[in-house]
């Protein structure tokens, strides 16, 4: 995952403290600023900046409406060839299995072409991969494509998420990042109401979502003044990290790191992989399964802004400690009445919740790191998260295979209440 830096002991050292080309406009081709002392957090974006910014968020945004639909439409493709419930769950655990394997692979890519020829690259091959899903009807070829899958789009998010960590000032991470999660969750719950269109994981639907991930490249090749390379300056100038020096790093700064990114993705995971079958199992039909999982989503988006925006006037970690108990409020319930109107009202209250905690904690961590730094901790971030993506469903499946439909929610309680634990024990270690 990493390339192997040169060195320039030439360069002044004050260089190191200015701003790289992620935040500079040379993200487009523009003139860097002469060097100076300004801090990189008291840089505003340059207006150049912004047409690029849109071209990636408007890509990414459509290749997440296909995701959504790919997300929800996997668990009904493999029950029509006889998958049993734990079986839904492995192959959607392979997802972030992948996720693992890119963060090994992906990262010198990234560093070597450039955030924009690197989310074309991942982003055709996540295609590929789904085309690949849509003709398979053993278990096996299921999982190897989902894995395919998660490798592909671990770049693309690396790829995104370093960028604009890259591109703003702590002062405005919280509001950036949760714009960047309100498009992504305006994006997912589009992509549910594509449930409907045609016969639910079929062939037809599964390239449907290959479609959209071709799609997505468009709006980057069309943008004009894209450099040959974009990788900020900074790294060739510091020494390569590892990825298990970036981990242990990361914990000594801020505690919440690890066991907070795998909790979340205990809880994200779990929602996208064993709520279709939940909802399945307690009576909705399709059309209203499709519909609860977009508005449920939908709910997520509208607390991005207002959070991400709390979170930069507060701790971080007492918001994701707040929210968390308000998570395993809304889930407890849910263990022990199945009446659609409360599962409907519940669900969207705990995903509107739920689904802030990733962008919480990468915004935390971002704000104690280094602007050098910042490519391999988007990467490790997403690495502790895929540990929980990939165990999540598994864990969850197992619990709903053992409890029933209620045991589902049971997973979420003590996930929720352990991440509560977790922020509260970082705000006492690392104030």
């Amino acid at each position: 995952m990493q390339r192997d830096p040169s060195l320039d002991a030439a360069a002044p050292d004050d260089d190191l403290d200015r701003p790289g080309p992620l935040s500079e406009g040379a993200l487009l081709g523009a003139p860097s600023p002469a060097p100076g002392p300004t801090p990189a957090d008291a840089v505003p974006l340059p207006i150049s900046v912004y047409p690029a910014l849109m071209g990636i968020l408007l890509g990414y945004g459509v290749l997440v409406v296909g995701n959504g639909l790919f997300a929800t439409a996997i668990p009904f493709h493999a029950l029509q060839y006889g998958a049993s419930t734990f079986t839904v769950g492995v192959i959607q655990s392979c997802y972030y299995g992948g996720f693992l394997l890119g963060a090994f692979y992906n990262r010198s890519l990234i560093e070597r072409v450039g955030q924009h020829r690197a989310f074309v690259a991942f982003t055709a091959l996540a295609a590929l991969f789904v085309m690949g899903f849509a003709v398979s009807e053993a278990m096996l070829l299921m999982c190897l494509m989902r894995l395919g899958t998660g490798f592909a789009l671990m770049g693309m998010y690396t790829t995104v998420e370093s960028w604009l960590n890259g591109s703003v000032p702590n002062t405005m991470r919280g509001r950036v990042f949760g714009s960047y999660l309100t498009i992504n969750y305006l994006a997912v719950g589009t992509g549910q109401f594509l449930l409907n269109i045609g016969e639910p994981g079929s062939e037809g639907q599964l390239l449907l979502v290959a479609a959209l991930f071709v799609a997505a490249i468009l709006p980057i090749t069309l943008m004009q003044g894209w450099p040959t390379r974009v990788a900020d300056e900074r790294l060739a100038k510091q020494p390569a990290i590892s990825l298990f020096d970036g981990i242990a790093e990361m914990s000594r700064a801020t505690p919440i790191a690890i066991p907070g990114c795998i909790l979340a993705g205990f809880l994200y995971s779990a929602f996208y992989a064993m709520v279709p079958i939940y909802l399945t199992r307690i009576g909705f039909s399709i059309g209203a399964l499709s519909a609860l999982m977009g508005v449920a989503l939908f709910g997520a988006l509208l607390m991005q802004w207002p959070v991400g925006r709390l979170s930069d006037r507060m701790d971080r970690r007492t918001v994701s400690r707040r929210l968390a108990f308000a998570s395993a409020a809304f889930c407890a319930p849910l263990v022990f009445f199945q009446a659609h109107w409360l599962v409907v009202v519940l669900l969207v209250l705990f995903s509107a919740v739920n689904f802030t905690q990733y962008g919480l904690i990468v915004s935390h961590v971002n704000d104690r790191t280094a602007p050098e730094q910042r490519v391999v901790v988007s990467a490790t971030l997403l690495i502790l998260f895929s540990v929980g993506g990939m165990l999540g469903p598994m864990i969850a499946s197992g619990a709903v295979t053992l409890l029933g439909p209620g045991g589902l929610h049971v997973f979420n309680v003590v996930c929720a209440l352990t991440l509560a634990r977790v922020a509260l024990r970082a705000q006492r270690l690392a104030p």
